[in-house]
């Protein structure tokens, strides 16, 4: 191993550790990927997301032999996007240490069509939001990395358009600096089918993420939230409107590696006709993370009897001092809510979608606080 000659022996020992343990971590990640089987029934993390069905489908597509096809734009990048290609191995490697939630063995098949997205490096505070969009009616498998310089406030809103049955499976890695302050709001649309895992590493700053989910006919975000350093600080939120036979399923994790830091989530769902929505989530604290603060809710109004909830909150706690909780609730609309509207004159149609506007208002007002 070779190191210039201006760098100190501390410095070179270090740089030599920190190479060791990404080999270390690559090495894992390649035997993790070699032992994932494709989500089937019998995976704790697939149990309501069919997978007989549609990650079975994910699979194929992607093992299909066919370049995967679709557009990516970004709009007002003010100078920090870059777009990726297939040469660029240390991004494809920062993908493969990605955590996934029941989700490695596609994550791997992900991996071999690198090469399509955006890397934002942002060292300025950004004027407006930075918009990413994919869109596609075939498949497509983009990539985006968010990096964000300490003290710097930035915006991102990214866009996965699912037109005509087409499918996305994208992922997103997040890594913030201390200080720094970022808001992040993924929103997947069409009638097709849509499947996201996130990755955000906190070093000390604050960030809002907002998923949204409208029209598909199937969707799948896996979460992941880690905090490294004391003081850092991840609001998750998430407000979908589910009809028809629309089937979301969200899982979700809070990672505290340390203590004296803070993380809150609130998911919420509006489903009609025979939509079924899935939350799992959990709060880690690590042992010796003292003094974390940690909560999450999952909320769901149901507009119709045959829809279906399956909310799966929970807490995994290994250290003392801490404050952390969860909440979870489902039901049909308020009777007197209703009421009030139909006897202003308001159509039934509207009044339902009055309702489950405002019900889901909480989430994006406190994402855009």
């Amino acid at each position: 191993m070779d190191f210039p000659d201006s760098m100190s022996i501390e410095e070179a020992f270090a740089r030599a550790e920190a190479e060791a343990k990404l080999a270390a971590a690559l090495k894992e990640s390649e035997e993790r990927f070699s032992k994932a089987e494709l989500p089937n029934r019998l995976n704790e993390d697939w149990r309501f997301g069919r997978p007989h069905k549609y990650a079975q489908e994910f699979a194929q597509r992607l093992n299909a032999g066919t370049a995967p096809g679709g557009e990516a734009w970004v709009d007002h990048d003010q100078g920090c996007a870059v777009r990726l290609n297939e040469e660029d191995e240390d991004l494809r490697q920062t993908e493969m240490l990605m955590p996934t939630i029941g989700s490695d063995a596609l994550l791997s098949q992900h991996l071999q069509h690198f090469g399509t997205g955006y890397a934002l490096y942002i060292e300025e505070d950004t004027k407006g939001p930075i918009r990413l969009s994919y869109e596609s009616a075939s498949t497509l498998v983009p990539s985006t990395f968010i990096m964000v310089a300490p003290g710097i406030k930035a915006e991102v809103e990214i866009t996965y358009a699912c037109m005509e049955g087409g499918l996305i499976f994208g992922t997103c890695n997040i890594q913030i600096a201390e200080g720094a302050e970022l808001k992040v709001k993924s929103s997947a649309t069409g009638t097709g089918r849509c499947m996201l895992i996130n990755n955000i590493q906190n070093m000390g700053g604050k960030v809002r993420h907002l998923t949204s989910f409208d029209g598909l006919e199937w969707a799948r975000e896996e979460t992941v939230a880690e905090i490294y350093t004391p003081q850092s600080d991840i609001q998750l939120y998430s407000a979908n409107k589910l009809g028809d036979s629309a089937v979301l399923d969200q899982h979700t994790k809070q990672i505290h590696h340390v203590g004296g830091a803070t993380s809150n989530l609130l998911y919420k769902n509006v489903l009609d006709g025979k939509a079924t929505a899935t939350f799992a989530g959990n709060i880690y604290v690590a042992p010796g993370a003292h003094h974390t603060d940690a909560y999450q809710s999952n909320r769901n109004l149901l507009l119709s009897e045959d829809a279906t909830v399956n909310s799966l909150p929970g807490l995994e706690i290994l250290a003392d001092k801490v404050r952390c909780s969860h909440g979870s609730a489902s039901g049909p609309i308020n009777e007197e809510q209703l009421f009030y509207l139909l006897s202003r004159g308001i159509p039934e149609t509207d009044a339902k979608q009055l309702i489950s506007t405002g019900f889901l208002a909480e989430a994006v007002d406190k994402y855009e606080a």
